[in-house]
């Protein structure tokens, strides 16, 4: 997978050693073995790439229209699975579910859920 879903992100290591804080856009893997949280800057200078092995572009959830998010709740609703807002459904089914209105709709009238939609 060459993109992380994150809640916010990381400080760059590399910013971190030189006392700086830096947001991380990357989690790879280094030119020199060790992996670590990298701003674009030192990405372009010590990743090795994105992809399995080498390293994910960490991204944050998009933020949503008050409609899809109410026909989202719909959706979680008629679920009737209460899942905690830090759970894996909360923060990457819904999140996969939310990028595609089309697919909520879809869902909410053939009555599946986030869990049968991997």
């Amino acid at each position: 997978m060459k993109t992380a879903l994150v809640m916010e992100h990381p400080n760059c290591d590399f910013c971190k050693l030189e006392g700086k804080a830096e947001p991380a856009e990357y989690d790879g893997r280094t030119a020199i073995g060790q992996w670590a949280f990298m701003c674009q800057y030192h990405f372009d200078q010590y990743g090795v790439g994105l992809g399995t092995g080498k390293g994910q572009k960490l991204v944050l959830p998009t933020k949503y229209s008050d409609v899809i998010q109410r026909r989202a709740d719909e959706l979680c609703e008629k679920c009737g699975k209460v899942c905690a807002d830090d759970s894996w459904n909360k923060t990457v089914r819904r999140h996969r579910i939310l990028d595609d209105p089309i697919k909520i709709e879809a869902m909410l009238s053939l009555g599946l859920y986030c869990e049968e939609i991997e």
